[in-house]
């Protein structure tokens, strides 16, 4: 049962509590998934001979998932918990990787990468531009 909270993402000054509501809606959509995609990839990746993907980078995304969703997850070990809308979206990149395209809940997972990543811009600091090659 996801426990990511409203109060826990408005750590982040750059989201309003609007934003951070919607926010909760499509994590509590689509954290049960990816946690469940990820255990079941990650199973199957222990007895594949050799591992077909970076098993410690998934095992990392999953700690790291409940860590965001717990409140609980620092960008830096000794900073206090921050809800960081882009290295949430970088997390669920990483599931989306592994995650076969038809999967019953992918559209969960996509809408909620679509959802970090417009809160991921809204958190630029002041005076950061993306330049023209990223698509500005």
């Amino acid at each position: 049962m996801p426990t990511l909270t409203v109060e826990k993402v408005v750590t982040n000054q750059n989201i309003d509590w609007a934003s951070a509501e919607r926010l909760i809606e499509h994590w509590n959509a689509a954290y049960p998934a990816m946690r469940t995609i990820l255990d079941t990839v990650i199973a199957a990746q222990r007895k594949a001979q050799p591992p077909t993907v970076d098993l410690p980078r998934l095992e990392r995304v999953r700690r790291e998932l409940g860590q965001v969703d717990r409140g609980t997850y620092s960008v830096c070990t000794r900073s206090a918990p921050f809800f960081s809308p882009t290295d949430a979206a970088w997390l669920v990149r990483d599931v989306i990787a592994v995650t076969y395209v038809a999967h019953p809940q992918a559209s969960a997972i996509y809408r909620l990468a679509a959802e970090l990543a417009d809160l991921a811009v809204k958190d630029l600091p002041p005076g950061i531009e993306r330049t023209p090659e990223e698509g500005a």
